[in-house]
């Protein structure tokens, strides 16, 4: 049935008004809607924390830690006023187990010798104090391997600091994929740490900046 021209009318105004109050609404949300927040590690207490002596190093101790590990052993490496704890049996075998992004959290048979590492410490009295590891390897999933790395009195400290791994590629905050590797910044005591679950390269920087701390880390 034909509507009269005024009814069609009426309800043509009635559907335009709906429509700019449907618009009208959808602009007043964008302009009252808050900025994103800013991504934070949490701030809490660190279980390591450097001693007096620990940090009298740092600017000095820039270089290279060799350490000869025992993987039946719990280790507690100290490099400089940063430090390093690898439990028991963590270390995934070096001659057979799989490594790289997307096998890090493959079961593994456990490492029976000794063997070596190396760390390369750099830049630890600045902002972005970094450490390097060698030989490239990675941690069981199922053991909680930690990394504290000490941030100089100089240097600028507060929660949007995070420790990204980096490779030759560039370095990436790996929380973002998996939260069990997320950041905590302890300000009191300057430290940032987090659980690793493979060794190569780690850097302290904040949320937005990546592959600009490359230089010099390889």
């Amino acid at each position: 049935m034909r509507l009269p021209m005024m009814a069609r009318y009426r309800i043509s105004t009635l559907s335009a008004l709906a429509l700019a109050g449907v618009l009208l609404a959808g602009c007043a949300g964008d302009s009252t809607r808050p900025p994103a927040l800013q991504k934070t590690s949490q701030v809490r207490t660190s279980p390591f924390t450097p001693t007096v002596a620990q940090k009298a190093l740092v600017g000095v101790s820039d270089g290279t830690y060799t350490f000869e590990i025992d993987p039946s052993q719990d280790q507690s490496l100290s490099l400089g006023a940063s430090h390093l704890d690898i439990p028991a049996n963590a270390v995934c075998d070096l001659a057979t187990s799989s490594y790289g992004i997307g096998h890090w959290d493959e079961d593994c048979s456990a490492q029976t010798e000794t063997f070596t590492v190396t760390a390369v410490v750099r830049n630890a009295a600045t902002d972005h104090p970094s450490v390097d590891f060698e030989p490239a390897l990675r941690f069981s999933p199922a053991k909680q391997v930690n990394l504290y790395l000490y941030v100089t009195d100089q240097a600028t400290l507060d929660a949007s600091r995070v420790m990204k791994y980096c490779n030759a590629t560039g370095c990436v905050d790996e929380s973002i994929a998996d939260a069990s590797l997320a950041s905590s910044v302890d300000l009191e005591n300057r430290v940032v740490f987090r659980r690793i679950k493979h060794f190569s390269g780690y850097i302290i920087t904040n949320f937005a900046e990546a592959s600009d701390m490359l230089e010099g880390l390889f």
